[in-house]
């Protein structure tokens, strides 16, 4: 029976292939000489020259600094840190507000967020967008710990300043994001969205909706 082993040299030598595990034992150690060339190491994108006149500036740049170090591989990801709430939507006559005092509670735990609410009592109503449908809506806010919600990606969508003012208009602040459920949906398969920034690892999350107690 023939056997093909993983790591081997050839080419008289100036070549060793490692197709298994190279491990250095404790105490060992692995020298790489000054002029040596090294392929396929992950390398972080340019970091311009920093200009800032002000310590905000500064901050900034060396926070960008080490988003990059962490994208390519050189520190650990941060980790998302995400709080949640009811959007408080009061404006009166309007379905969404009937739907909004219906909610008892928004949480999330371990990434999954959990919208307390008896979808029966819900009223449905047609989407401001009208691809999106009639449904029973409500909306939550998702504050991200970021500053600045156009730095992230939402299911591989780019936010943007529309996202932003979207947020605002119903007491989002700097870093939240508005997200509008379909419970009529959502009660019987819970949504799955991702999210990721520079600095951030892709992560995904769940909304579930959870019956009020004694129900």
């Amino acid at each position: 029976m023939g056997y093909n082993t993983k790591n081997y040299t050839e080419q008289g030598g100036e070549k060793t292939v490692i197709g298994g595990i190279l491990e250095v034992k404790e105490g060992g150690s692995l020298e790489i000489k000054e002029g040596a060339l090294l392929k396929g190491f992950p390398i972080a994108s340019n970091q311009a020259n920093s200009t800032a006149a002000t310590v905000n500036d500064l901050k900034d740049n060396f926070n960008d600094l080490l988003a990059k170090l962490k994208d390519a591989g050189f520190m650990e990801f941060d980790t998302w840190n995400l709080s949640v709430a009811k959007a408080p939507i009061t404006t009166e006559g309007e379905p969404i507000t009937e739907n909004q005092i219906k909610v008892t509670a928004v949480t999330i735990a371990d990434g999954i967020i959990s919208v307390t609410v008896d979808v029966e009592e819900l009223v449905e109503f047609d989407s401001s967008n009208p691809a999106q449908g009639i449904h029973k809506w409500i909306g939550i806010l998702i504050s991200t710990g970021l500053s600045d919600i156009t730095k992230i990606k939402y299911n591989d969508y780019q936010l943007t300043q529309d996202d932003v003012l979207e947020s605002a208009t119903v007491g989002g602040t700097d870093g939240d994001i508005i997200m509008w459920l379909k419970c009529d949906e959502i009660v019987e398969t819970p949504k799955l969205f991702t999210l990721w920034s520079s600095g951030y690892e892709k992560t995904e999350f769940m909304v579930e909706i959870v019956a009020p107690a004694g129900e």
